[in-house]
């Protein structure tokens, strides 16, 4: 990511460890190098309320099974305004998703990727995408997209025992650095390799946590924000399994309209 007015880059060893977080490499400790951003504030935004899962939808949807969620990013129908790749090395599933436009640092809600997730077993899930940074050699430059849950029971990062929420929903503490309208920047720092990891708050790590209170079809959003991010494949799984548990797990199963 570029710099757009003052920044300030901080390198320390972050240690990631939450009540229920997961043991795999995605939290291994890593230099987190990520800079603050000066930008406007934004208008608050509530969120709708959860969707029944008997709705008709349009659009596939990706069905939890056993508190797991495991969806491929390239299997999103329609026309993106994502490049559709399989060039760079040792992706899953048959390709990935790569912003390739101009970057929106401070504008989320630009070319908007959405996912229908059909939750059957309410609770708490962390949410842990697989990315990469598919150009350069910048730990701090294309390694970033905008998440939202906007029909979700909540949505937050945590560390520890700090907590933070997307700005506009009229909930704080807020993250450092860049949040508009329910969106999270979600950042990682891995270069070279395609890596799982999902924090937000500049140089204060937290992990991204979705709630669900009751069973019902959601909707997850991406929309570009850092020219040359590569999304490969994004997990959601319930407090009590791990990351281990739900990136062996069986893709979740498409449902077609």
């Amino acid at each position: 990511m570029r710099k757009i007015h003052r920044i300030k880059i901080y390198s320390f060893i972050c240690f990631l460890t939450l009540g229920f977080s997961c043991s795999s490499d995605a939290n291994t400790e890593e230099p987190i190098e990520e800079m603050m951003e000066e930008m406007e504030e934004p208008e608050e935004e509530g969120t709708d309320n959860p969707m029944n899962p008997n709705t008709d939808l349009d659009v596939i949807s990706y069905k939890e099974n056993d508190g797991i969620v495991s969806v491929e990013f390239e299997t999103v129908e329609g026309d993106l305004e994502w490049e559709r790749g399989n060039t760079l090395d040792a992706f899953d599933g048959t390709g990935y998703l790569r912003w390739n436009k101009e970057d929106n640092f401070n504008m989320p809600g630009v070319g908007i990727l959405v996912y229908k997730l059909n939750i059957s077993t309410p609770g708490t899930y962390q949410f842990v995408w697989r990315s990469r940074i598919s150009e350069g050699d910048s730990q701090s430059e294309g390694n970033d997209s905008w998440l939202r849950f906007s029909d979700a029971s909540d949505f937050f990062g945590q560390r520890e025992g700090s907590i933070v929420f997307p700005k506009g929903l009229d909930k704080t503490p807020n993250p450092e650095g860049s949040s508009s309208d329910g969106w999270f920047k979600v950042y990682m720092n891995r270069v070279g390799e395609w890596f799982w990891r999902s924090n937000t708050s500049d140089n204060d790590p937290h992990n991204i946590f979705v709630k669900f209170d009751t069973p019902g079809i959601y909707t997850m959003e991406v929309s570009g924000r850092s020219k040359f991010h590569a999304l490969d494949r994004f997990v959601l799984f319930i407090e009590g399994k791990t990351l281990t548990e739900a990136q062996n797990a069986e893709r979740s199963v498409i449902v077609q309209p």
